[in-house]
């Protein structure tokens, strides 16, 4: 599919899809047009999407990569996904590729952030251009910063808390973020999201730092990352704004020592008891 990127970015505006989406669901399904599928010997010839409309798989064919392009877009568009109220990578899934839903999801989340898009919404804000460098650049957000752990200590231990803090700034013009959100999932499962209390307002070369406490209660791996929700009211996920992190026992509770009668010594997990 090299060569294609305008007639992404020209489908994605006239249909109002995100560019990045057409894109990211060409690499899940096909590798980007290298692996089509085929039926005894019979290719879908241009198909890299896996957009079967024909009475059979084999026989969904497009003349070229473009009309491709444009019949997705518009279906895309319709009223089985974007008129139906599926706009999220998540909601369209399940009705795009009901086998293998979770990897699909996986895959296009994936290939949608690497190109700067929103999983959250897969539609095209009104006057955006897509995919970076195909029009005038809107202003972008730039972030720096990540976990604090706390002073003189390796590894967080349960009771401890951190602090999350990011340097936020805006490129290319103004930017205002309705919300600032630190999304954070305990190593249960739970999600334990921090959000910002107001707007946020970024002038071109102004930072702004915000700072979350983490308060780690639970034992195991933690992970986060940061998102902003912006005046089109696109949650967009800052690339590079992730955190990971371990928090463990003290080291005076990982483990105590008992003698058995013998004289050995026995090493028991915490809250065990010798007998």
């Amino acid at each position: 599919m090299t060569g294609t990127g305008a007639a992404f970015v020209r489908e994605g505006r006239a249909h109002g899809v995100d560019p990045a989406f057409l894109v990211a669901i060409a690499g899940a399904e096909t590798s980007f047009g290298r692996f089509l599928y085929s039926s005894g010997g019979d290719w879908c010839e241009f198909n890299a999407f896996n957009w079967f409309y024909g009475p059979t798989r084999a026989a969904s064919d497009f003349s070229s990569w473009d009309e491709a392009i444009a019949r997705v877009a518009a279906g895309l568009a319709g009223p089985l996904y974007h008129g139906a109220g599926l706009t999220s990578v998540a909601d369209i899934a399940p009705r795009y590729c009901p086998e293998g839903t979770g990897a699909w999801v996986a895959n296009v989340t994936a290939f949608m952030l690497l190109l700067g898009g929103d999983p959250a919404d897969t539609r095209l804000a009104e006057g955006a251009g897509g995919i970076a460098g195909a029009a005038a650049a809107p202003a972008r957000l730039t972030v720096a910063g990540g976990l604090q752990p706390p002073a003189g200590r390796r590894d967080p231990v349960v009771g401890s808390r951190v602090t999350v803090r990011y340097t936020l700034g805006a490129v290319d013009g103004p930017l205002t973020l309705r919300e600032v959100r630190l999304a954070v999932v305990a190593p249960d499962g739970e999600r334990r999201d921090l959000v910002s209390d107001g707007a946020v307002v970024l002038a071109p070369g102004r930072e702004v730092v915000v700072r979350a406490p983490l308060a780690l209660d639970v034992i195991g791996r933690w992970s986060g990352w940061l998102e902003v929700r912006t005046d089109e009211g696109l949650a967009r996920l800052a690339r590079g704004a992730g955190f990971v992190l371990t928090a463990r026992l003290p080291r005076r509770l990982e483990a105590r020592r008992w003698r058995a009668p013998g004289g050995d010594e026995l090493v028991r997990a915490p809250g065990t008891a010798s007998r």
